[in-house]
């Protein structure tokens, strides 16, 4: 039975943070069948928080070690904020100093690619693989960098590397993109499988339960997909991107009244956002009855 839309937040745990870890969730959304009509950005890291560095002048005295230190971490925070333009200028302040550090490099990227940089962010990703050719978290952003330009044969050729890695992490964020890849491609049944390893590194990905349930909602089992959905509200009631995904599978399966309930908390959580506008333009379409 699914339940009515919470009020707030509950006591589930919430994805599991990796520390030193900056990585970049984009996640389709779609409001039909068919290839994904949107990309969401959102950029995540760990990271102590420290000052800002925007507007830093490119003309000081070169940077100790702990100077650099201490900026790279302050253009991480930028960067988890979702601060991007800044974090991108915070990044190239250190890179003056220290272009040398891959790290760097790949965090410029991130910051470039929520900005909608793809094209630099994909010169700045080929930099950091330059530098260390092995490091499966570089080869994994720019198979995403390449994912959002189509360049799927080449996004997959950096995924084959990342396979090599031991780390757990690496091999769910290797089974999340190359979902996210496999979605874009419209490869729906290869899509699941991929969110379905991910899922079981990790069973409580929002991002993998919602791309499972764009999946499968895609392929027309739209029970299947609202099942994801429902555990993906569960593990963030505040999400709006799951409620909506939520209320629109309800609607689907002419559970119009509940349907709406969670259509109505998505203009709540995201008044002015994508997803509101979305789920408001979906409200009008289906009055209640």
């Amino acid at each position: 039975m699914i339940p009515e839309p919470a009020d707030g937040e509950t006591g589930r745990p919430r994805n599991r943070e990796r520390p030193g870890r900056v990585l970049l969730h984009f996640l389709p959304v779609s409001l039909s069948p068919g290839p994904p009509i949107f990309f969401l950005l959102a950029v995540t890291a760990l990271a102590a928080g420290l000052p800002s560095t925007a507007g830093c002048s490119s003309q000081r005295k070169p940077q100790t070690s702990t100077e650099l230190l201490l900026n790279e971490r302050m253009a991480a925070v930028l960067l988890r904020e979702g601060r991007a333009r800044e974090a991108e200028e915070a990044y190239r302040d250190v890179l003056r100093s220290d272009p040398k550090k891959p790290d760097l490099h790949d965090g410029l990227a991130l910051a470039l690619l929520a900005q909608g940089k793809l094209r630099e962010a994909l010169e700045s990703l080929d930099r950091a693989v330059k530098l260390d050719p092995e490091k499966a978290l570089y080869r994994i952003h720019r198979g995403m960098a390449r994912t959002q330009l189509a360049r799927y044969g080449e996004a997959e050729e950096d995924f084959r590397v990342a396979e090599n890695s031991p780390s757990a992490d690496d091999q769910f964020d290797l089974a999340l993109n190359r979902g996210r890849m496999r979605l874009r491609m419209g490869d729906y049944p290869g899509a699941e499988a991929q969110f379905a390893l991910a899922i079981a590194r990790e069973p409580k990905s929002m991002d993998a339960l919602l791309g499972r349930g764009i999946a499968r909602e895609s392929r027309g089992e739209v029970e299947a997909a609202a099942e994801d959905y429902l555990e993906a509200v569960r593990l963030q009631p505040k999400s709006p991107e799951a409620n909506l995904h939520l209320g629109l599978a309800l609607v689907s399966l002419k559970k119009n009244a509940l349907g709406r309930r969670y259509l109505e908390r998505t203009v709540e959580l995201d008044p002015t956002g994508d997803a509101g506008a979305k789920a408001r333009l979906l409200l009008e379409s289906h009055p209640p009855s």
